[in-house]
Parts: C-alpha cells; structure tokens; sequence
C-alpha cells in the first residue's frame, strides 16, 4: 500500500460516503425510471448494469480525468471501493429487486378482487390490514389508475403498511448481514473462495486483485482491453442502427436465442449469445464451468426419460422442473448443511468469542463484531417470529418456513461467492416449498394467506438480504473503513426511500396500470392467486416427490465425497445446485464458450497466459454497458412507446 492510501487504517475521508449516498439515490431513482418508463429491468442480475453504468459514467470516467488534471483531488482506489459497494447495495433494492414485489403485495388485494376469484370470501378474513393497503380515500383505485389533476397524493394511507413492512425487512437484512460477518473467515480464509464477481469489479476500476495496492493489473492500458472495447463497440452501434431497419442486427443479445429439441420428451436447449453473463463467466473457475454445461446436459437427458417412461407427479407444479427440479432443491439443502458443518469449528470459535471466552479471532476487520452478529442475528429472528405469527403464521410453520427461507438465501450466497453467477435464480421459493411441505389441506387459511404475503421478500431473485452484503465483506478488505456497516446501511436507506417513493409518485401521477411493468397489471393477480389456488386445491409434494428430494440429497453427498476423495473428479457440486435456475439454462452456451476458451489457455499458457487475456472481456463488457446507455437514451427519445428490450438475464 501505498503512501497516498494510508489515511484508510483511520477511515476513509467524508467525500467518499457522501458520494456513495448519491450514487444509491441515483441507481434506485434511474432504475425505476427505465422500469417504468422503459420497461428496462435493469437490476435484475447480482452485479447489474443498475450499478455498473452510472459507476462507471459519473465515477469511474470523471476520476480518470481528474487524475490527469488534479491528481491530488481524484479518489483513491480505497474511496472508490467503499462507493462501488454502496452503490452495490442499493442496487438490491429498486424494480424487480426488491420494491416491485413489496408494492404488489401491499396494493393488490383491493384493488383486483371481485366476484370471479373471490378473494374476499376466501382469504380477505385473514389478511392483515396493517399490511396491505386500505382503500379509505380511493387510495388503492389511485394507485392503479392515478389521481386527478390538483388532487394530492395520499400519503398517509401508506405509513403503516410500510411501517410494518419496512421494520421486517430491516430484520432480514440485518440477520443477512449477521450471518455474512459470521461466515465470512470460512469462506475468505478457510475455504478462498474466489468470489468471481468480486474479481471482475476490481478489474473495472483497476484496484487489483490482492489486498496490496502495488498489485494493479493496468487493464485500461492493455491493447487486449483495447481490442475487447473498439470490437464490441462497433458491434453496438451496428446493433442501434439496426433499430431503423438499415441491416439486420447482430445476434449477440439475450434477446436472440435458438431452441435444440432430441426429441419430443425432452426439454429445448436454449443457446443464446448473452454477452454480459459471458465477460462474467470468464472469471469463474474451470472445474465450476464445466460441471454446469455438463449437468444441464445430464439433468436434461434425466427429465427426457422420465417423460418417455410417464414417470411424473401430480405435484410437479410445485417445483419448477417437476421431479428432477425437486431434486435439485434436495441437492442445494444438503449442500448447504454440508458447508455449515464443514464450518463448525469456526461457529464454535465465533460463539466463544461472543460470549467473551477467550479467543484467537480477531473482529475488528469485519462489518460487525462477532457479539453484535450472534446476538443482532437471535433478536432478528426473534422479531420476525413475532412478526410472522402476528401476521398469522403459526408457529411450527414458521420454524420450517425461516428454515428454508434462510437455506435458499445462504445458498445463493455462496453459489455467488464462489461460482460467480451473474445471473441466478432458484425453481422454488421457501414460501411455496413450505406449502408444499406441509399440504396445503393441513394448514389453516390463516397461514396460507400469510405465506402468501411472502412473496414480498421470500423471492430467490436478488436475495436481498445477503447476496450483496457477502460481497460487501469481501470488497471491504480493500478500504480499510471501519464505518463499512453504517455506509452499506445508510446505502440501503437512502435507495429505499427513492425507490419506493419515485414509484408511488410515479403510479399516482400516470396510474399504476399504465406504467411499462408488470407492477400494475398481472404480477397481483398471480401472487394472490396462489393463495386461492392453495386452499381450492390439496396440495403437497407426494411420496415419489419425497423420494427425488432424498435422492438430490444422497446424490449430492457423493459428488461431496467424491470432490474430497479423488483429486481426478471433474465435477463441483455447485453443477447441480443451480441446473435448476432458469437464468443459468439460458446460458449454456456462454458457459460452454467461458469453459472452453479458459481451458485452451490454460493448457497453452498457463495461469500467466489467462491473467493477460482478462482486460479483453473487461473491455468487451465497458463497451456492451455503454452500448446500453446509448441504446436506452435512443429508445427513450425515438421509440418511447416500443423500446427494445436489451436483457442481461
């Protein structure tokens, strides 16, 4: 480390938490301006262009020139760190990250029930009306429809569902939080997980991949990085022009796709060139690409022969992907189990160390102190116990629905940390799988309803609660800023606030319905509709169910087994943890591709040879993410009423 960054062991100067606090304004507030506006969903994947583009356009651009100009007044690489993490933060919160489900939920139900899916007769008894919005004052029907012109928007019917709301939601992310500082030696120290995504973000501001500030790669004057950038950007414009029917566009979008089919009894393959998951990819293990690519194949080739022999369940609408996508989901529990007793002795020395035992741990670099992590985690949950069983959730159920709801999140914490999937998402939710669990004929409407409301925060999409703040803590040994937690907090605070106060504004002022989402339309109607469909109809995974559950578990500890006793075995377990996600079987081809490419240079150059061809797909992904910005600003000025959709997912 150099001279210039040695003020960061005494905490980093104010200028940079101030701009970190603008930064997650400006991500939630232009995220939902494309959502809304665009139809753009922006935020969609664990490190989003929502970031990524007014980072690098308003942080990263300005820097670099005042680095020529005033040297003395750019930010350090520690300042830019702390800001790039702030604004990751706040990325979790806008759209569909997080407020599009929790406005769905709060303002649905009276607006969309009527005689046809009698809500009210089912379920309305049970539904708790310091969550939801009440109509008093047409509050609801404005929402959906907008206010009159001169009439105010009424405010005050929101501040106790959003109350309420809120205080669960900080429960959850700080207990994400909790669990992220507990676990985060084990997974940086123990296990070097290599956090892919971590990586790459180093890469785009050139901070290095090592905690020495000497180590810095110099991406931005590599002719490789150089390639990467002119190539793509030529690629991009060519694709823009085409918006005017000139030529024909380039098919490198999520968006162009062709499906393989063997045989009727077998599932598409999708193989579509998408270009942002691509450039991540290249930073992920090889051993974690190829067993990907390869257990699509496999699971896919399972699911073709348990449909050509009419093996099925009549449940297999609980799980995505019927019986092998509960499989999968056995799998990931016992994945999961698996990581947390390999850390044992670890949770054993970070209990010790709460409770003032003598210890060789040292806290002080972590975003919270080992006491106000175990303890801040058991209060947290503590609370949302209480919160679920007000709300109507009985209390075993909320046992086995906090079990699973927090299993799915660690799994998708560390599936990130140490696969690097950009984009990732699971075939169940805890809610649902509680459900299905259980039977919904053995459980009273009170608690369907109120899991029904889980849709609001128990979604797999962005797992808001610790995705971000595990790689928060990785990030954070680079600033050396004692005040990381309270930055990342008030991060989320401020990004919340914009977030959900730009949408109600938005929805009153041009009316929900009329917004480019979905926030407005369908998504209401599918979240409660599935509390309808839970108590007109049984159901519960089945005996066979049961079985392909137990076998991703039995399957999952060989390939465990089998990774610590042969040195030779090719494939990771994380392969079939997320065979399931839709993101990850759309990107089969980029996994192929990411695999292939990395194994030819690393049996051709070695590890030396893979380093220096790193800065061409940092330039290919500047340059796609500038593409972007330039795309959507043309779709907002020439095509506003059909903008193209350029998905990163």
């Amino acid at each position: 480390m150099d001279a210039s960054d040695t003020h960061t062991n005494r905490g980093l100067a104010i200028r940079a938490p101030l701009i970190g606090l603008l930064l997650a304004a400006f991500v939630a507030l232009w995220t939902e301006y494309a959502a809304n506006r665009l139809g753009v969903e922006a935020a969609a994947t664990h490190l989003p262009p929502a970031l990524l583009l007014p980072f690098l356009l308003f942080i990263l651009l300005p820097n670099t020139l005042l680095q020529h100009i005033a040297p003395k007044q750019a930010l350090r690489r520690s300042e830019l760190i702390l800001i790039f993490i702030m604004g990751l933060i706040a990325s979790i919160v806008p759209d569909q990250a997080m407020t599009k489900y929790l406005l769905v939920v709060i303002t649905s139900p009276h607006y969309f029930a009527g005689p046809e899916n009698r809500w009210a007769e089912l379920f309305f008894s049970y539904l708790p009306d310091w969550l939801v919005l009440q109509n008093q004052g047409e509050a609801v029907r404005l929402f959906f429809e907008g206010v009159p012109v001169g009439q105010a928007i009424p405010w005050t019917a929101w501040i106790t569902p959003l109350f309420w709301w809120g205080s669960l939601i900080g429960a959850l992310m700080f207990a994400g939080t909790c669990i992220v500082t507990i676990l985060r030696r084990q997974w940086m120290v123990y296990e070097r997980l290599r956090y892919p995504i971590g990586e790459a973000a180093l890469h785009l501001i050139e901070a290095g991949t090592g905690p020495s500030d000497t180590e810095r790669p110099g991406i931005r004057r590599s002719p490789l990085f150089r390639v990467g950038f002119v190539l793509t950007a030529g690629i991009m414009a060519w694709n823009i022009l085409s918006f005017w029917g000139i030529w024909p566009p380039v098919p490198i979008m999520a968006t162009d796709s062709v499906s393989i089919r063997i045989d009727p009894a077998f599932s598409p393959l999708t193989l579509r060139m998408n270009v942002f998951v691509f450039c991540f990819l290249f930073f992920v293990n090889t051993e974690i690409l190829f067993s990907l690519w390869v257990f699509l194949l496999l699971y896919n080739v399972q699911e073709g022969f348990l449909n050509t022999f009419g093996v099925s369940s009549v449940s297999g609408s609980i799980v995505d992907g019927g019986l092998v996508g509960i499989q999968s989901i056995g799998g990931l529990i016992a994945f999961v189990l698996w990581g947390l007793w390999m850390s044992r002795r670890h949770l054993a020395d970070v209990w010790r160390k709460a409770c003032g035992f003598p210890s060789d741990l040292d806290d002080r670099t972590e975003l919270l102190s080992y006491r106000t992590a175990v303890f801040g985690l058991i209060l947290c949950l503590g609370y949302m116990v209480c919160w679920l069983y007000a709300a109507g959730l009985s209390i075993s159920i909320i046992a086995l629905f906090l079990f699973l709801l927090f299993v799915f999140y660690l799994a998708l914490a560390r599936v990130t940390a140490e696969a690097g999937l950009v984009s990732v998402d699971l075939p169940i939710n805890a809610h649902q799988f509680t459900v299905g669990i259980i039977g919904s004929a053995h459980m009273a409407p009170g608690d369907l309803t109120t899991l029904g409301l889980g849709n609001a925060f128990a979604r797999n999409w962005r797992t808001f609660t610790m995705v971000a703040p595990t790689h928060a803590a990785w990030f954070g040994q680079w600033t050396g800023e004692h005040r990381l937690f309270r930055c990342c907090a008030a991060a989320f605070a401020v990004a919340t606030a914009v977030s959900i106060g730009y949408v109600i504004q938005a929805a009153y002022t041009y009316g929900a319905q009329n917004l480019h989402t979905d926030i407005g339309t369908d998504r209401g109607l599918r979240f409660y509709g599935l509390i309808t469909q839970w108590i007109d109809n049984a159901t519960q995974i089945t005996e066979l169910d049961t079985l392909f559950l137990i076998s991703g578990m039995g399957g999952m500890a060989v390939l465990t087994g089998a990774r610590y006793i042969f040195s030779w075995w090719p494939l990771h377990p994380i392969g079939m943890v997320v065979v399931m996600s839709a993101p990850v079987k759309n990107a089969l081809l980029p996994l192929f591709l990411a695999w292939l490419i990395q194994t030819i240079l690393l049996r051709i150059g070695g590890g030396v040879l893979y380093r220096k061809v790193q800065p061409l797909f940092i330039g290919i992904l500047i340059a796609y993410l500038f593409g972007q910005a330039i795309a959507m600003v043309i779709d907002l000025a020439f095509f506003p009423d059909r903008p193209h959709q350029w998905e990163v997912y």
